[in-house]
């Protein structure tokens, strides 16, 4: 049975020190990136025929998705029962960068798809490590009344590590070599450094219960009656990433059919688009953050995001027109902004005491399953209806943005039951610490 929740008292930290997490989210972020952006297209391409270079890629990105699924609520789990005398945390977060520089270099020496593939998979595994450690630490030592603000900056550091991983692969295009190893050894000396002067306290090993086979296992899982807050939250997160993600996947071929654009003038575009939505993502996040920890509530930061999401979806869905196109980016930028600025926030409210890692590492899944879940159901998506009735031809591109805005505003159904968790609690500057479940 759950007992009731308690008050917990965190003092208020430095904003220093919240700058200097997000740091480690930035590196993290940008070391994993980096292969995505352009490195694991240019080795496929080394290692495989021409012809079977899609599938190889397929494959390999697939697996890595999965790998991080995994890891996340695995290592969240694994950081909450670490006694180890460096602390929980950051253990977890300095061997995650180890591994993840280890994955890279198999990746430099890989010749054929197995090697390949077991250095993205190790990639996957340890970066994730270190981002779901990471986010425990924020979870444990960031007070509830400052926790929007760096709900904020996390969001847009986060964002911001896609901009040196994507100067690298533009520099140092022809140096593979260095494009998978630049980020990876950035990402080290960042945390070494930072874990130096960022405490993490050890726990008395008698205050935790030692991992088996069996906690492992169940971390992977939770009851959604023991913890119905923590459940309306996660289904709102994945609800909100599934609609964003499902259009992503065929962003360039939208460009080539309503704009009429070649292939090198679509990819540019898009390009140039991911750059400048990451830019109002950043300045929406720092903002959003800002304005939620004064007001402590978070609903109407929700309900605007998700609204400005659906109608710049829509937008998109119905019009072939360059400056529309450019409107509805620059809206569902600042939307994906205001609402990562708030959504990590509002979960740790949620969490079970003593296992705020495990449970960190599940929500984490929320932005991950729809990664692999609609790009699978997306090429479904478009042929419903034949044509598209904008600009023709055998994929219904109006039939996949609506589904995609449709997926967004489902995430607004979670409202009217999360609010005894939207607004921070009167009676303290620290909300209560939710209801400790069963391990």
């Amino acid at each position: 049975m759950a007992v009731e929740a308690t008050t917990r008292s965190i003092p208020t930290v430095p904003m220093r020190k919240i700058y200097l997490l997000a740091l480690i989210e930035l590196a993290a972020i940008g070391a994993l990136v980096t292969p995505l952006v352009v490195a694991l297209s240019l080795k496929v391409l080394q290692i495989v025929p021409e012809g079977e270079k899609e599938a190889a890629l397929g494959l390999i990105t697939a697996v890595g998705a999965v790998c991080a699924m995994l890891s996340n609520p695995l290592f969240g789990h694994l950081s909450d029962r670490t006694t180890s005398r460096f602390g929980r945390r950051r253990p977890w977060i300095v061997a995650g960068t180890l591994g993840g520089l280890a994955g890279a270099l198999v990746m430099v020496v890989a010749s054929d798809v197995p090697v390949l593939l077991l250095g993205w998979a190790l990639s996957q595994i340890a970066y994730n490590a270190t981002l779901a450690a990471l986010s425990a630490l924020l979870a444990d030592q960031v007070p509830e009344a400052q926790r929007a603000k760096a709900s904020g900056i996390f969001g847009a550091f986060g964002f911001l590590g896609m901009v040196p991983a994507m100067i690298v692969a533009a520099l140092f295009a022809s140096q593979l070599t260095v494009v998978l190893l630049a980020m990876p050894v950035l990402a080290v000396v960042v945390v070494t450094v930072i874990c130096r002067f960022v405490a993490d306290p050890p726990i008395d090993r008698s205050a935790v219960r030692p991992v088996s086979i069996g906690s492992v296992l169940t971390s992977f899982f939770f009851n959604p009656a023991q913890v119905p807050m923590f459940t309306l939250v996660w289904l709102q997160r994945f609800s909100m990433q599934f609609g964003y993600t499902i259009i992503s996947t065929f962003g360039l071929f939208y460009l080539m059919l309503r704009l009429d654009m070649g292939q090198t003038d679509a990819a540019a575009l898009t390009s140039i688009a991911m750059l400048g939505g990451a830019a109002v993502n950043v300045a929406a996040a720092f903002l959003s953050g800002y304005l939620a920890s004064r007001r402590g509530n978070y609903g109407p930061f929700i309900a605007g995001a998700a609204i400005l999401m659906a109608i710049s979806l829509l937008m998109k869905a119905f019009t072939g027109d360059l400056v529309v196109f450019w409107v509805s980016t620059v809206m569902a930028g600042f939307a994906l902004g205001a609402y990562y600025a708030v959504d990590l926030a509002l979960a740790m409210r949620t969490l079970p005491v003593g296992q705020e890692g495990r449970f960190l590492g599940v929500f984490n899944m929320a932005k991950t399953l729809p990664q692999s879940i609609a790009p699978a159901l997306a090429p479904f998506v478009i042929l419903i209806g034949g044509t598209d009735p904008v600009a023709g031809g055998d994929k219904n591109y109006v039939a996949l943005y609506l589904v995609a805005a449709g997926a967004v505003l489902v995430s607004l159904l979670t409202l009217p039951a999360l609010r005894p968790v939207l607004r921070r609690a009167p009676e303290s500057a620290d909300a209560p610490a939710p209801a400790e479940v069963p391990a």
